[in-house]
């Protein structure tokens, strides 16, 4: 029997059960509320309170205490995959550290990683692998925080990787979009022909059910769309699969999107075949990331043996350095003794008791006691640091208009002999309504081919046309979306280069 843990922002969600020749089957699902700010962007950042959810949720359902596998979704366990050649485990460890650069790294001081593989070509004699990196305090937190309870880590793994890989059971030669919403988190993973291509995390700001909520996510569709015209595939891709949410929203979403894009499908995330689940099945949406860790990997080397091996070879290393300088003085002072300096010696032996005194003093050991303490405190820190910079990065990215952006517009329609009329802007989802009217339907045309072309707009989409009553001037509704500030740059980068 496996147990899955997975840590949202919000709750501890958990599956029970085991790996079969054809999927899994689940025994068991629950969740527990974590209290709001215990854990950010999976990030611990209040220990105690995690421990006692924990705690809490192992005395309720009287589950074992062993062979638990977490879960989490967080920038500081990055998740990758690669083409390597077969060949011996040990040998495959050193090409993917050879491959990773210290830039993959960014803020990790004491980095750790771990691989599984995920599938063979025995034609390109290549294994493709997923491997898992982050900092050792990172991951001896979550082990600490387990222990406490009296419970024990079999492995630690990336909530992403694990269910794109259980996606594509059932996505064979399909072009779909996974969707699934964790709080106010949105995962999206894109596969083109059943095959995985990408996916990302962003932020929603609206709540479901809503029709900002639904522009939202149309948003998101459209950013793939770009994806894939930037490919240069020739796909076309409708279907969306929702998971996270309730079939009520869902279907509010349905409609929503209607009002959009008609040709965007949307529908409720439904298990893979092989899947059995004892309680309904209408549960599944909810507990995708640990159903999906409930699925075998071939996990060649585990992300918590990979931190051991690290702690052996820093002991092993100190305990060379605590033979080899004792060394060296003893040499020193047999040295001092075999050239007569005998003052000298007598010298040193006075000073090296001073020493001695001073470092067994009472004052020394409470001193340096003082000084673990707030190194680990500041290790704390540090990572819960990494998890507020990364989210007011977040925030910074956040597209703002301006006036400039207004004179772009009204340069662009004036080129045209189009009127622009500014209607609505959104600080919170970064969308401009306008309305644009012209005596002649292709000044309009040229006018929206105008903005696509601008780098500052994400997307931009428009509605059909209407003639007014005085049956002289076309119009249509128009709606651009800017594009974060990095986006932009980037762009611009790329056109300089």
């Amino acid at each position: 029997m496996s147990i899955v843990v997975f840590l949202s922002n919000t709750n501890l969600q958990v599956a029970v059960g085991n790996a079969t020749a054809t999927g899994v089957k689940i025994t068991k699902l629950f969740s527990a509320p974590l209290p709001e700010g215990a854990v950010l962007n999976g990030v611990v950042m209040d220990q105690d309170l995690v421990t006692q959810t924990v705690k809490t949720a192992w005395d309720l359902n009287k589950l074992p205490k062993s062979e638990i596998t977490l879960i989490i979704n967080s920038p500081q366990l990055r998740a990758s995959r690669v083409d390597v050649p077969i060949t011996s485990d040990k040998k495959t460890t050193e090409f993917i550290a050879r491959e990773t650069s210290d830039s993959d790294y960014g803020r990790f001081q004491k980095p750790v990683t771990g691989w599984y593989v995920v599938s063979k070509n025995s034609k390109a004699k290549t294994r493709h692998v997923i491997y898992e990196t982050a900092e050792t305090d990172f991951v001896e937190k979550y082990v600490e925080i387990f222990a406490k309870v009296g419970l024990k880590l079999k492995s630690l793994h990336n909530g992403v990787q694990l269910a794109t890989e259980f996606f594509t059971r059932q996505v064979a030669g399909k072009n779909v979009i996974y969707m699934i919403l964790d709080g106010n988190s949105l995962v999206t993973i894109f596969f083109a022909e059943g095959k995985y291509y990408y996916d990302s995390t962003s932020r929603v700001f609206a709540q479901p059910g809503t029709p900002e909520f639904a522009r939202e996510i149309y948003a998101s569709v459209s950013s793939i769309r770009q994806f894939i015209s930037a490919q240069h595939l020739n796909i076309t891709v409708n279907d969306v699969i929702f998971a996270g949410m309730s079939q009520t929203n869902v279907n509010a979403l349905v409609n929503d999107i209607l009002n959009i894009d008609s040709q965007v499908d949307i529908s409720m995330a439904t298990p893979p075949n092989g899947t059995s689940i004892s309680s309904e099945q209408s549960s599944y949406p909810f507990y995708i990331y640990p159903i999906s860790g409930i699925r075998k990997i071939d996990e060649k080397l585990p992300i918590l043996k990979a931190t051991k091996v690290t702690e052996k070879e820093k002991k092993a290393a100190s305990g060379v350095g605590k033979v080899i300088i004792p060394f060296a003085v003893l040499l020193g002072i047999a040295i001092i003794v075999f050239a007569g300096l005998l003052y000298v010696k007598s010298s040193l032996e006075h000073e090296l008791k001073k020493i001695k005194d001073y470092n067994s003093s009472s004052d020394t050991l409470e001193q340096v006691a003082e000084y673990d303490a707030m190194y680990d405190s500041m290790a704390d820190i540090g990572t819960i640091q990494g998890g507020v910079d990364m989210l007011e990065r977040d925030l910074d990215s956040y597209p703002i208009a301006d006036s400039s952006i207004n004179r772009m517009i009204l340069t662009a329609a004036q080129r045209r002999n189009v009127t622009v009329d500014f209607q609505s802007y959104s600080a919170r989802t970064g969308v401009f309504s306008i309305t644009a009217s012209s005596t002649t339907v292709d000044d309009i045309n040229q006018f929206i081919g105008d903005l696509l072309d601008m780098d500052i707009f994400e997307s931009v989409d428009y509605t059909g046309y209407t003639l007014d009553s005085d049956g002289e001037n076309w119009t249509i509704n128009v709606v651009c979306s800017l594009a974060s500030p990095d986006a932009a740059a980037e762009d611009s980068e790329e056109e300089v280069s």
